[in-house]
């Protein structure tokens, strides 16, 4: 990333900007239960709807005044942030919103192709119908949000439905790997929005096969599905 300089980004929590970049208030249901929650979900949407940039600088002492917040919270919440990929801490030039690492995503991707099959492989069986009826009203939910961050929560249910999420080391891979890919299925569908009516049509193929039990259809599906958001990403490159 080639840059004169980072950018300082004012956010605001009031009324009028608000649904813009903000989850909810937390007394809304199912709002953050901390204040370094809240805070971590505010900076966390603002960079994945793109209010926040690639490259704006990301000042402790001015979040915590437009979050309403101490600074210790939104200290946490960029601690949080950096784990996960979104922002970077660089010696004398504090935090920044992070560009995309592609290598990152694309190991990331790798691994994801590689255990995903294993746990498909392992679990299909123990798919009920209870978890097909889930799954279909998931499907449901994310056909009826135009929230992104909303769609990539009910699309990680979807997926640990339909993949049966357990105890196992391989599970847990699973959802490391998966979680940690989140922030970027969600940008890549603010940059390519017909992504998401092809992400609609992969989840009831999924269910197609699951329903068949059709092991080897339900696997090429999931690595398929994996495979054209890694392909945006490649595509979109420093627009992320």
């Amino acid at each position: 990333m080639v840059e004169d300089g980072p950018r300082e980004v004012a956010m605001t929590r009031n009324t009028e900007h608000a649904g813009t970049w903000l989850t909810g208030s937390p007394r809304s249901a199912g709002a953050p239960r901390t204040q370094a929650d809240y805070a971590h979900t505010a900076i966390r949407k603002a960079i994945i709807t793109g209010r926040l940039k690639s490259g704006d600088r990301l000042v402790q002492a001015d979040l915590a005044r437009d979050l309403d917040l101490s600074i210790t919270p939104v200290r946490e919440a960029l601690q949080r942030l950096n784990e996960e990929g979104l922002v970077a801490s660089l010696p004398y030039r504090g935090t920044t919103v992070a560009s995309l690492d592609l290598s990152a995503i694309e190991e990331i991707y790798s691994m994801r192709k590689l255990i995903e099959p294993l746990l498909i492989r392992r679990t299909i069986d123990s798919v009920t119908q209870e978890d097909i009826s889930l799954g279909l009203s998931l499907i449901e939910q994310m056909e009826g949000t135009d929230d992104l961050l909303d769609f990539t929560a009910i699309n990680e249910r979807f997926h640990e439905v339909t993949m049966k999420y357990d105890s196992s080391w391989t599970s847990r891979m699973v959802q490391m790997l998966a979680g940690a890919s989140s922030p970027y299925v969600s940008i890549s569908l603010r940059l390519r929005p017909e992504q998401v009516e092809e992400s609609h049509a992969a989840h009831r193929a999924i269910i197609d096969a699951l329903i068949a039990k059709d092991t080897e259809r339900v696997v090429e599906l999931e690595v398929e599905h994996l495979d054209s958001t890694l392909r945006i990403l490649r595509e979109l490159g420093s627009q992320v």
